[in-house]
């Protein structure tokens, strides 16, 4: 059996180019070293002792790649920013095609500021919605610390590159190319809506429940961009915490209970530790399932139902039970799809003080254990 590696995002090469050794090129060796490489070379080319010069590749290529906002941080406060300050903001967060319109209108940032969420949505003019709303949760952060969202701040750590790292974390990367295009940060994700899945096309419940399962974990940790584990590791003391276990580390968990010829089955399939145990849902049955172990293969479920129960313990185990027994209960299944509730097209649309009370979220602030939207099983 080939050992399963991590993913293919943690493989950064350190290796220094073949173009920048101090050994002359020999032979064709020497003409093709003289010619040009394209704008979109590797940028492991670039050497690392290469001095840092504003407008440089080492200057620019990470906020571009990644969204970073500190490249055009100063020691003045977002109020006292320029127009050019505010455009190079907009540009770092994805939203070039509002620079003209940015230039036009917006004189400072305490302008930005004090506009209200219309005035910006139609002067700024962002056709995204996802975008709209990284926008509007960047500026209520620098509005200062918010008392009905204190982890509004912390999830701002997050880039945009680190969620698509992350996407691999909790078994979901086929949804990398919808989350790059929308240039999704931590704050978004923090406040990841019903809505917002709909559009990024994530329908299975399953799916939905690993996401929010996952936000919920990143919560708990206050967004640190180091909490999960990606691997096996005996030294770290939070080792035996189940729920920051990545995919990868849950496929590790397969092949020492010897049933490594199923883990790569939960490539892609949403399972990670923060799922098996925050998803009251989520039971050996359903991880069976996601395995493709058959039903009649009655002793190798059994062998993996013991381990489940094992590893999350008896007091996971018991809520998992007690979930079953709830009226109205619908278990998990590989089929069942999420579906958002349809807002009635006659009840008059109540206005808003804040932008994030119009629309219910995969994981809601107040309650991380609610499940999300209303369920049904796939239609012939």
């Amino acid at each position: 059996m080939n050992e399963l590696n991590e993913t293919d995002t943690e493989n950064y090469s350190k290796e220094p180019s073949p173009s920048m050794q101090t050994s002359a090129p020999k032979g064709i060796r020497k003409i093709f070293g003289k010619m040009k490489r394209s704008g979109s070379g590797n940028l492991d080319d670039i050497p690392s002792d290469e001095p840092f010069t504003r407008g440089g590749v080492r200057s620019t290529a990470g906020p571009r790649l990644c969204g970073n906002s500190q490249a055009i941080r100063n020691d003045k406060p977002f109020s006292e920013w320029s127009s050019e300050n505010i455009c190079e903001w907009l540009k770092e967060m994805g939203l070039d095609s509002s620079v003209p319109e940015a230039r036009r209108w917006v004189k400072s940032g305490q302008m930005l500021l004090t506009a209200t969420p219309h005035e910006i949505d139609k002067e700024l003019n962002v056709k995204s919605g996802l975008l709209r709303k990284k926008l509007h949760l960047a500026l209520e952060a620098e509005r200062g610390p918010n008392a009905a969202d204190p982890m509004l701040d912390c999830a701002g750590r997050l880039e945009p590159g680190w969620v698509l790292r992350w996407l691999d974390d909790i078994g979901l990367p086929q949804y990398k190319g919808a989350f790059m295009s929308a240039r999704l940060d931590g704050r978004v994700l923090h406040r990841l809506s019903l809505d917002d899945l709909q559009g990024l096309h994530i329908n299975l419940a399953l799916h939905v429940a690993s996401i929010k399962a996952g936000i919920h974990v990143l919560r708990k940790e206050k967004f640190d961009p180091h909490c999960l584990i990606r691997r096996s590791d005996p030294e770290n003391e939070t080792e035996d915490r189940v729920e920051l276990w990545t995919n990868h580390r849950v496929m590790e968990w397969l092949r020492v209970v010897d049933l490594a010829e199923y883990a790569p089955n939960l490539r892609g399939s949403g399972v990670h530790g923060g799922l098996m145990v925050h998803e009251d849902r989520f039971t050996e049955t359903l991880l069976a399932s996601v395995l493709s172990i058959p039903s009649e293969k009655t002793l190798l479920r059994r062998h993996l139902a013991t381990h489940f129960k094992e590893l999350l313990g008896a007091d996971i185990i018991q809520k998992k039970r007690e979930a079953e027994t709830t009226l109205g209960y619908i278990p998990l299944t590989l089929s069942l799809k999420a579906k958002v509730p349809k807002k009635s097209q006659f009840t008059l649309k109540r206005k808003k003080s804040k932008y994030e009370d119009e629309e219910e979220l995969v994981c809601p602030l107040n309650d991380s254990k609610s499940t999300p939207g209303v369920i049904r099983k796939e239609e012939d």
